[in-house]
């Protein structure tokens, strides 16, 4: 990466081709051990990411001390001035082992674990496979999964504030919990994990209805136990609302 081609410019550069920052930029990857960017995922503006979004743009990369990671790059027309914040809640929730292990970042740059699509996926598809061909049994220990992921952030005071729309934030690898995209995050007021999740899939996902019929969820208690456990973040209280939600037996 001493000469950047133009896949290295259009990246670091993001969204134009040539910029001032260029050469600051690169030396700063150099310096951190990056020898390449890997052409790979969607295209995007013209340029092949593996994500895409206001504020960033996330390519692969390769490290000489780290291998291959997930390198997240912010965009030049950014309104945030840093993605130190960022990083810093990634990281505590990467100690949790529910987010991907960091392995470098600085203002304009975090270097992440890189959460292959070969064996990760979003958990929006995995339940929507689960609820169309898997059993019940597959489908309590898969929401019984992200319940559990959610509750060790909520306990920790760790926010995400995205997860009223789940989309890709939540990932299925196997058997953990990855939750990714931590630029909204907060460690400040009362997190609701859960409870949004909880909301998603008992009234905005598209199988809702199939969701409460094949879990027998006891909706009323689900949302009482829900407010009580907002004030506690008890263990009483998240294992009662697994049990009104069908996913353990009393």
């Amino acid at each position: 990466m001493k000469k950047p081609d133009a896949y290295v410019s259009r990246v670091l550069c993001f969204p134009h081709a040539l910029c001032g920052e260029l050469d600051g930029r690169l030396k700063r990857l150099v310096d951190a051990g990056f020898t390449s960017l890997v052409e790979e995922g969607i295209s995007f503006l013209d340029v092949r990411v593996l994500g895409k979004g206001y504020s960033s743009i996330v390519v692969l990369a390769e490290n000489r001390d780290f291998g291959l990671g997930a390198l997240k790059v912010r965009r030049l027309d950014s309104r945030r001035e840093s993605l130190i914040g960022e990083a810093l809640m990634l990281n505590e929730a990467s100690k949790l082992g529910v987010a991907p292990k960091v392995f470098w970042y600085d203002a304009d740059f975090i270097f992440m674990e890189y959460l292959n699509p070969s064996r990760c996926q979003p958990f929006i598809l995995v339940l929507t496979k689960v609820l169309e061909e898997g059993s019940l049994e597959e489908l309590k220990t898969l929401i019984s999964k992200v319940f559990e992921a959610l509750y060790i952030l909520d306990k920790k005071g760790l926010y995400h504030r995205e997860l009223n729309r789940p989309g890709t934030h939540i990932m299925i690898c196997g058997d953990s919990v990855r939750i990714i995209d931590w630029e909204s995050a907060s460690s400040v007021g009362k997190p609701s994990n859960l409870a949004q999740v909880v909301s998603f899939l008992l009234y905005r996902h598209e199988y809702s209805d199939m969701i409460r019929e094949r879990l027998g969820v006891r909706v009323d208690l689900v949302r009482r136990k829900l407010r009580d456990y907002k004030n506690t973040l008890g263990d009483n209280d998240f294992e009662a609302i697994k049990l009104y939600f069908g996913l353990t037996r009393q």
